[in-house]
């Protein structure tokens, strides 16, 4: 009798282009999301991370000559880009990789695609990048991102950002710390907050939370170098200029830090109670347990609202329609919480309609027991 054979079994091939987790821990959270979502939009299937392209560590320069495009080397039946892929940068970065994996035959999937900026010009280039290889299976992450660019597409659909699995991949798990606030800036200072009525200082905003007034005094000019060139903020560090109390509305602040890369001690830990890491499970649990986070990063705050609890998002980046595709309109004015009856349905939409695709696009995964229609995927 022949032998079985596991890893001979024909099983439909997905790369997904995963990395730069330590430039920025929010990659880490869409990524595992999208394989989650894959796995089980598609069981039995052979779902797996591959590293991204080197040139994201320097968009501008693009991949460096002597880096080997090893993803577009891989016999692969499909191809997964996640986030803002169509870029400027594209053809410098990632163009040949799809390019070839389209010439070999493998399908172009892009799921929680987002861009970096929605003006006329980027959409319109966008849009000429995209032609040359349109992708097969394509899901949007904010609603702007399908009306521009869904039509390319021979499957689209209007979903949500991959990175809200996290609660489903990763449960929380309680910890002895006492109720505490999550703090989150690592691209620009942190600002004073503070609930204090006698508060004597200059209120560059305030908001409500739990009855209470809370007020914001932003450091403006140190704020504004910091959007001019990423590179100030490790000088703000090492000038020590605010480190940030250790309690506010009597919480413990526990800090976190989202780019452990480049590393600088003065930093990764310039205050009290920070976590700086590489990997993304211990982020996710603080979130996960926090009574609030106020953060100037998006997936810091899509984490959070992912396990029920409440952000607050202080940025510039357009990049935040897909917290308003939540439901989140307001994220920047006041602390919100997500409906997650609302999202468990929204994610189940998404795993379903990818189910569906996935078996048109490449067949039935040989031996996987038949799926299920998903009613409900989050476990809150």
């Amino acid at each position: 009798m022949e032998q079985y054979h596991p890893q001979t079994a024909q099983k439909p091939r997905i790369g997904v282009l995963t990395g730069y987790w330590s430039t920025n821990i929010g990659n880490a959270f869409f990524q595992l999301g999208a394989v989650y979502a894959l796995e089980k939009a598609y069981p039995g299937a052979h779902v797996f991370p591959i590293g991204d392209q080197p040139g994201y560590w320097n968009t501008s320069a693009g991949n460096p000559p002597n880096a080997i495009d090893y993803a577009k080397h891989l016999d692969l039946d499909a191809i997964v880009i996640l986030g803002p892929y169509v870029r400027p940068e594209m053809n410098s970065i990632v163009s040949d990789l799809i390019r070839t994996q389209h010439e070999k035959g493998a399908k172009i999937i892009v799921l929680a695609a987002g861009m970096m900026q929605y003006d006329p010009g980027t959409i319109e280039l966008s849009r000429s990048l995209m032609k040359e290889c349109p992708p097969h299976i394509f899901t949007s992450r904010d609603t702007e991102t399908y009306n521009a660019l869904g039509d390319l597409a021979e499957f689209a659909f209007d979903g949500v950002d991959v990175a809200t699995f996290v609660s489903d991949l990763f449960p929380k798990v309680p910890t002895d710390l006492e109720p505490y606030i999550a703090v989150n800036f690592d691209q620009i200072p942190e600002p004073v907050i503070s609930t204090d009525p006698g508060f004597t200082g200059r209120v560059d905003r305030s908001f409500t939370f739990e009855g209470k007034n809370w007020k914001v005094q932003q450091p403006k000019r140190r704020t504004e170098l910091c959007y001019k060139h990423r590179a100030y903020i490790f000088l703000d560090s090492l000038l020590g200029l605010y480190k940030g109390p250790e309690r506010i509305d009597e919480r413990l602040v526990v800090r976190t830090d989202h780019r452990y890369n480049p590393f600088l001690m003065k930093k990764n830990y310039r205050a009290s109670n920070i976590y700086s890491g590489d990997v993304p499970y211990s982020y996710l649990n603080i979130y996960a347990n926090a009574d609030l986070t106020i953060s100037n990063r998006v997936h810091a705050c899509v984490a959070t609202v992912s396990y029920g609890n409440p952000a607050m998002l202080f940025t510039r980046s357009p990049r935040a329609y897909l917290l308003k595709r939540l439901g989140l309109d307001k994220i920047k004015d006041e602390p919100q919480s997500i409906d997650l009856a609302f999202l468990a349905d929204e994610k189940a939409k998404l795993i379903n309609w990818l189910s569906q695709r996935l078996i048109e696009t490449l067949g039935p995964v040989p031996d996987a027991q038949p799926q299920s229609t998903v009613s409900g995927v989050s476990n809150g």
